[in-house]
């Protein structure tokens, strides 16, 4: 398994390589874990991202993520900005960031600091991103409070 540093690194390439100056925006990895339970199993879907931002801006670019034996693939990148942004919520009832569309899309994010090995068990990409956090926290804050 890819370390970390690694780990976050690949995040960020795929970022780039996906989005038109992608190295311009900062970016945080993102996880969205959907369970369903059923009468006699319970299945659990988990969807990774990368959300870039740029500071002083509420623009969001959100591009899905797929991890294979430590390579990612960036997927189609979705803009979010003022016109589309249909809500903002800073946490639901599990914690986690959601921001819907205009066009009927949500995202439940949960967006940690660091992201520890335990957790890559359950397919989250095990990541380090304590600054990207908090550069975060203040875009959510600004989302939340506008």
């Amino acid at each position: 398994m890819a370390s970390k540093e690694e780990m976050k690194a690949a995040i960020h390439a795929a970022f780039d390589g996906a989005v038109a100056d992608g190295r311009g925006y900062t970016k945080v990895y993102g996880a969205e874990i959907k369970q369903k339970n059923f009468i006699v199993f319970r299945t659990t879907t988990v969807s990774n991202f990368a959300i870039g931002f740029r500071p002083g801006s509420t623009d969001l670019v959100i591009v899905p993520l797929a991890e294979k034996s430590g390579t990612i693939t960036a997927g189609t990148p979705l803009t979010i900005t003022d016109a589309n942004r249909a809500s903002v919520k800073k946490r639901d009832l599990q914690g986690r960031f959601v921001i819907k569309t205009t066009d009927g899309q949500s995202f439940k994010l949960s967006i940690i600091p660091s992201v520890p090995k335990l957790l890559a068990a359950s397919y989250q990409l095990p990541v380090e991103q304590k600054a990207e956090y908090e550069a975060f926290t203040t875009l959510r804050d600004a989302l939340t409070t506008a």
